[in-house]
């Protein structure tokens, strides 16, 4: 299991599966077990074959029995997600105004634009220092700026931002040490099925791309789970369906 060329140890993984429920990581890893299943005949010329697949259920295994033995910790996880999500969308949104707010400015000057796209946060992990990056960003063109902006706004937000970050669920469980110690096992299997479940979603689609198995490609993403706290867009809702006229 590998993200890019990163080796991902324990620590990796744990850090991974902080940003996770681990109710829904369980509910990903139970429909991702019958997709691989169904599909292994396929899937096993790209690495995901009958022995992997038994390292896989071992794991889910595992995750199962600490959910049921441990439910204090799971229930402070889920607490601490949901705490954490509303987090990490305020701070996403928060990037979202700036980054729209620089940019018309940008869009004549190199540098400014150069700047933007360094300071602006790839993902979840980076937001904190993002977030530092971009205030600076919008102190410096503040001038530039109409006072319709609202700058000075979104310059006091920042510290509350980046406190509410630092201090985010996942990283401080709980003050009791038998509890933190059974919610980080809990985190690292629910790291560990993340990135099964995301490299069994690789091979899928690329034996789907290649024509080694006749499913939809929709099979093989996250239909559960969320990769960053940002908000998901809307979905526009249908136009009603004309009926045609009758004669009277």
């Amino acid at each position: 299991m590998s993200d890019g060329t990163s080796f991902l140890n324990e620590r990796n993984l744990i850090i991974i599966g902080q940003r996770f429920n681990s109710d829904i990581i369980a509910r990903e890893a139970a429909e991702a077990a019958a997709r691989w299943l169904r599909d292994e005949a396929a899937l096993a010329g790209y690495g995901f074959g009958i022995a992997v697949r038994t390292r896989y259920e071992e794991d889910r295994a595992k995750h199962e029995a600490l959910r049921v033995a441990r439910s204090q910790a799971v229930a402070t996880k889920r607490k601490s997600y949901a705490d954490r999500d509303k987090e990490v969308s305020s701070a996403w949104a928060w990037v979202d105004r700036v980054k729209s707010t620089i940019r018309v400015e940008s869009l004549t000057d190199n540098k400014l634009s150069t700047d933007l796209e360094a300071a602006v946060p790839r993902d979840d992990a980076g937001l904190e220092a993002g977030i530092q990056a971009l205030a600076r960003l919008l102190t410096s063109c503040k001038d530039r700026l109409g006072a319709d902006a609202q700058v000075d706004q979104r310059l006091a937000e920042t510290s509350t931002l980046v406190e509410g970050l630092s201090s985010s669920p996942g990283l401080v469980h709980t003050n009791s040490s038998q509890t933190m110690t059974d919610t980080a096992q809990i985190d690292l299997l629910d790291g560990k099925l993340y990135v099964w479940i995301r490299e069994l979603n690789k091979a899928g689609r690329c034996a789907i791309r290649n024509g080694h198995l006749q499913v939809p490609p929709q099979d093989y993403v996250f239909h559960h789970l969320k990769h960053s706290g940002r908000a998901t867009p809307a979905q526009p809702t249908p136009a009603p369906v004309q009926q045609p006229a009758t004669g009277a």
